[in-house]
């Protein structure tokens, strides 16, 4: 990886940038790593607008190249700021996140899943959607901490970002010509990205490679961070 790279940890929907706090530990005693926080934000109504905000972090940091990990959500924002801005982009890993867009049934679910915080607000949404996003037999008490760590989020940023995810476009394309390396990484027990659907996507490009983690959901960063931590300097030693 080269010396003017930095690395940049960016956060899903549901949680914030504290998820990758385990990964951020290790990995900063070697390279830069940027970690910024969008689970605040309430003005972007598309992923694009995100990507946006996040270039303009970047360029403000004088970032040269950058290493995009970006988690579910922000997957999709990583896609899109690869879209726009390719010469930046050193790699791209899709941590638990997919190229692909919505169908119409997600879509509607995602509907519901704003009409919801518009009238109950914040806790039942994440009360629901926070022990999805382990593995089924993570322990329970470590689920229940996670759900009080973020009941906190607003509910106007939760549905910004939910608009966001909805509208997102199709971009399988970003991925087949891309000029960098790209990793996707799969929890084997992931109940909101599916993992055989999301493994199809190597098949591509031969410059995806796939990182399966072991009981794991859809936050290993938390539920497995050694082998989290693992694959990504894997990924970022072949650089």
């Amino acid at each position: 990886m080269s010396q003017s790279s930095s690395i940049c940890l960016i956060h899903g929907h549901g949680v914030d940038a504290s998820i990758w706090d385990s990964v951020y530990a290790d990995l900063i005693l070697d390279v830069p790593v940027l970690k910024p926080d969008f689970s605040r934000v309430t003005n972007h109504l598309t992923i694009e607008a995100y990507a946006e905000d996040l270039y303009g972090h970047i360029r403000t940091l004088q970032v040269e190249k950058v290493v995009l990990v970006g988690h579910s959500m922000g997957g999709y924002m990583a896609l899109a700021f690869a879209e726009q801005h390719p010469e930046l982009v050193q790699g791209l890993v899709l941590y638990h996140s997919t190229a692909t867009a919505d169908d119409d049934a997600r879509k509607e679910a995602r509907q519901q899943a704003i009409e919801g915080l518009k009238t109950q607000g914040t806790a039942p949404f994440i009360q629901k959607q926070l022990p999805k996003m382990v593995a089924p037999d993570y322990p329970p008490e470590k689920t229940r901490v996670l759900v009080e760590q973020f009941l906190s989020l607003p509910a106007d940023a939760l549905i910004a970002g939910i608009s966001a995810i909805a509208s997102r476009p199709d971009r399988t394309q970003v991925l087949r010509d891309a000029k960098f390396p790209i990793l996707l990484v799969l929890g084997r027990e992931d109940q909101l990205i599916p993992y055989e659907k999301t493994a199809q996507l190597a098949s591509l490009s031969d410059r995806i490679r796939v990182a399966t983690i072991e009981q794991a959901g859809h936050l290993s960063m938390i539920e497995q961070p050694a082998e989290s931590v693992r694959v990504l300097r894997s990924f970022l030693d072949r650089l």
